[in-house]
């Protein structure tokens, strides 16, 4: 009896895969009809827990483990305990009751340590991280869950991968999580385990959200749906069909039967898991489309107070409320609601270091950007766009804190990185080739889940109640909010500038043209789509141009070409915009127009042009300078006039700047430099990678020095980077410019001139030195460049962004 009884117990487990709960639960009865025994009672209502928890309902898993009383517990082995202890810990855990499960899952630590059971080890120590993941504590997360791995054990980690995807999601690493769900479905097909497989496409459907990408989320929520219905599964059928519905809520349409839908989680006075919680959101979004005001306001109420579920649902929940202030005509409160939201996601990403999270962080405030953009669009107010438009970029483009220097680990990631990128340059195309791209995608990977764990680690500490102060603002606030929209009018005034700022909304490119003396005005572009189109075509032509020099007929129809969409762009973008002479331009570009070489507008022909991912940074005084002007010049190899162009830059500068030169320099003179003169030139090859834009690269002597080996913060005012597609930048969602020009101003720098398109080596050695001639007489870099640029044409790739810089401590 005991040992059939002991099978069926076991069989309980294949069978809920199998043929679904009830079926389980079941063997699970007939055990307990079976034998009278204590133990094997105590048994049977543990592995019911295990059988609840596969199927995510942890009120009924907890319900089970509640028939095993501290008696029947002492009963079991060790092994039985401590399985007992997992599951009763991430029931508390999925139900948000942080104290219950820390202390359940330490228990289940300490109990697997000392049994030596290492299988139960990693589940305690995994699910530790998930429940740091909940508390908030998303560095700690990321660093149990990698020890968690680190465990030598065979156990399949289908759903191991799956929760660190979750954390690096909420992180805000995309890349990282969507490659790690791939790996994780990859594992769970192997073992044949559809729940787990179903479990994974519901996080891929998350991150094909984040990406924008309803259909290829409706295509994953589909396939799991499908695979929770043949195993019975119905409460995780439910969860999903409830996750679809509000993706089709979000694309404006109200699915079929979802107020039967609804029913199961509406019951609850407030919502506290994440599926009531999104019942919620559901049921207020499906109310404001059919025009319900009132029951959307009276749904909104069950939000408000209820349980934190991570910063994407609590801006989805913001959004909400100004949704329905809006409709109810409180334009005021939806304001406030939105700007709140906007605050507190510059808090959250003021203390962290890497770019890549501050992108991602500025991602969960999509829909409310929208929302607040629409808004101040109806109003036809420039300064209420202004503001709009700044308040999110603002979220985006926070300087960051002083860091320490990189740890240890992560020089030695940067090494081997170094080391396999040379590789691969000099590698034909084979399986050392293939071998040899998947080892520096994995290096990429750790090396970004290391910068943002390793810098966010103090995150917990930052004031919650207003932002982390910012280099070159007094009282702590953001630089948008220090000038606004009079402070950069004024500004302009003084500098007599024009600035043209770029935005998209709903699919349209519009630009606001704000100037002190004129008024401002916003002009409708056309689509985003063809505003795109023209923009990547003179890119394009301007590589073709630089490739094509050799060759004079291909290189004058080549050259017609690029006149031609110059003029089109130019005709698209500036308009009827009349400056007078010597007006210069501050343009802030959007997404579609991040990489035009703004210089070579006829336009701005002849003009001091600054290219500035935000107006009221760029508004922000330079703070007074520490000390004397000096200057250094590198090169890298590989190029014919490399050497020749540092040697002359250093000799323009002269002997007070304290400049070096002669042959080639390796990655860590790049790094002093950077963290000790004001002035740097670099000569060398550049690469700007589109598919990871943070892992652009200087080639020097050792190989490629990446952004991520960058000085924090860097010292110098003004680096010019004599190297070719490194002024590209990829804007990520969130507007967060991503590339080496993007990583250099972030890190401190008030000014880079970069070419965004290939320029040739003979013209860029001839045209730098003639522009850090006039940088060192004291000319403003804006202007320096435009007389640069106007007496070498070859040099029009070239722009300067960030602000205006001018050496001090020159003579005229």
């Amino acid at each position: 009896m005991t040992a059939r009884s002991r099978i069926l117990i076991t069989l309980a487990w294949t069978t809920v895969a199998l043929h679904g709960r009830d079926e389980a639960l079941a063997l699970l009865e007939e055990v307990r009809a079976l034998t009278d025994s204590p133990r094997l009672h105590a048994l049977t209502w543990v592995q019911e827990a295990v059988v609840h928890v596969s199927l995510a309902d942890w009120r009924s898993a907890l319900a089970a483990l509640a028939h095993v009383d501290d008696a029947s517990m002492q009963l079991l082995a060790p092994r039985e305990r401590t399985s007992a202890l997992l599951n009763g810990g991430l029931s508390h855990l999925s139900l948000l009751e942080l104290g219950e499960a820390r202390a359940e899952l330490h228990e289940a630590l300490a109990l697997a340590v000392e049994g030596g059971v290492v299988e139960q080890e990693f589940k305690a120590r995994h699910n530790l991280g998930c429940l740091e993941f909940y508390a908030g504590n998303l560095p700690e997360a990321i660093s149990l869950m990698r020890a968690a791995d680190d465990v030598e054990v065979p156990v399949a980690r289908a759903r191991a991968k799956q929760d660190l995807a979750q954390v690096l999601l909420e992180s805000g690493l995309l890349t990282q999580a969507r490659d790690t769900l791939h790996g994780a479905l990859a594992e769970a097909r192997t073992e044949h385990l559809a729940l787990e497989e179903a479990d994974i496409r519901l996080d891929l459907a998350a991150c094909a959200l984040v990406e924008g990408d309803a259909t290829s989320a409706r295509n994953e929520l589909g396939a799991a749906i499908r695979i929770y219905r043949a195993r019975g599964a119905e409460g995780r059928q439910r969860s999903t069909l409830l996750l679809r519905a509000a993706v089709d809520l979000g694309s404006g349409r109200v699915p079929r039967g979802v107020d039967d839908l609804l029913v199961p989680w509406l019951q609850t006075r407030r919502p506290v898991t994440a599926e009531e919680r999104l019942a919620a959101r559901v049921h207020v979004e499906t109310l404001l489309l059919r025009g319900d005001v009132d029951g959307a306001a009276d749904a909104a109420q069950r939000l408000r107070g209820a349980a934190h579920q991570g910063l994407a649902g609590d801006m989805h929940d913001r959004l909400l409320f100004a949704k329905v202030a809006a409709a109810q005509g409180d334009s005021r409160s939806a304001r406030r609601e939105v700007h709140a939201s906007a605050r507190r996601l510059g808090r959250r990403a003021a203390p962290t270091q890497s770019l890549e999270v501050r992108a991602a962080l500025a991602l969960h405030g999509r829909r409310l950007s929208e929302f607040d953009l629409g808004d101040a669009l109806s109003s036809g107010s420039a300064r209420r766009i202004f503001d709009s438009v700044e308040r999110w970029r603002a979220v985006s483009h926070r300087l960051p804190p002083v860091s320490a220097p990189p740890d240890a680990e992560t020089a030695e990631l940067m090494a081997h990185l170094r080391q396999a990128r040379l590789r691969l340059g000099s590698t034909a195309p084979g399986e050392e080739e293939a071998s040899l791209r998947s080892q520096v995608a994995s290096l990429e990977g750790r090396i970004a889940e290391r910068d943002w764990s390793t810098s966010g680690r103090n995150e917990r500490n930052a004031p919650q109640d207003e932002p982390a102060p910012v280099a070159g603002t007094a009282s702590g606030r953001t630089p948008g909010e220090a000038a606004g929209f009079t402070g950069t009018r004024a500004a302009l005034g003084e500098r007599d500038e024009v600035a043209l700022v770029l935005f998209a909304h709903a699919g349209q490119q519009y630009v606001l043209e704000v100037g002190a003396h004129r008024r401002s005005r916003v002009r409708h572009l056309g689509t985003v789509a063809t505003v795109t189109t023209l923009a990547d075509r003179l890119v394009r032509d301007l590589r073709a141009q630089a490739f094509a020099a050799t060759n004079p007929a291909l290189a004058a129809a080549v050259g017609r070409a690029v006149d031609a969409s110059l003029a089109e762009l130019d005709r698209v973008v500036f308009g009827d915009l009349r400056l007078p002479d010597g007006c210069g331009v501050v343009v802030a570009p959007s997404r579609a127009l991040a990489s035009v070489p703004w210089t070579a507008l006829p336009g701005a022909a002849g003009r001091p042009v600054t290219v500035a991912a935000s107006l009221t940074r760029w508004a922000t005084p330079e703070p007074p300078a520490d000390g004397p002007t000096t200057v250094t010049s590198l090169a890298g190899p590989s190029l014919r006039r490399a050497v020749a162009e540092a040697a002359d830059v250093a000799a323009v500068w002269g002997s007070r700047s304290g400049a070096d030169h002669g042959g080639t320099q390796d990655s860590k003179r790049l790094v002093t430099a950077l963290a000790t003169d004001t002035v740097v030139h670099v000569a060398a090859h550049g690469t700007h990678e589109r598919q990871n834009p943070f892992f652009s690269s200087l080639h020097l002597a050792d190989g490629p020095v990446f952004a991520h080996e960058l000085p924090r913060p860097l010292r110098s005012r003004h680096v010019v980077l004599s190297a070719c597609d490194v002024g590209q930048s990829d804007l990520r969602p969130g507007d967060e410019p991503f590339g080496l020009t993007a990583a250099l101003l972030s890190l401190g720098a008030r000014s880079v001139v970069a070419a965004v398109a290939p320029v040739g080596d003979e013209v860029a050695a001839v045209a730098m030195v003639d522009y850090h001639r006039r940088l060192s007489s004291g000319v403003p870099a804006a202007r320096a460049l435009a007389v640069t640029v106007a007496e070498h044409p070859g040099a029009r790739a070239f722009c300067l962004y960030g602000a205006d810089w001018a050496a001090p401590h020159t003579s005229a």
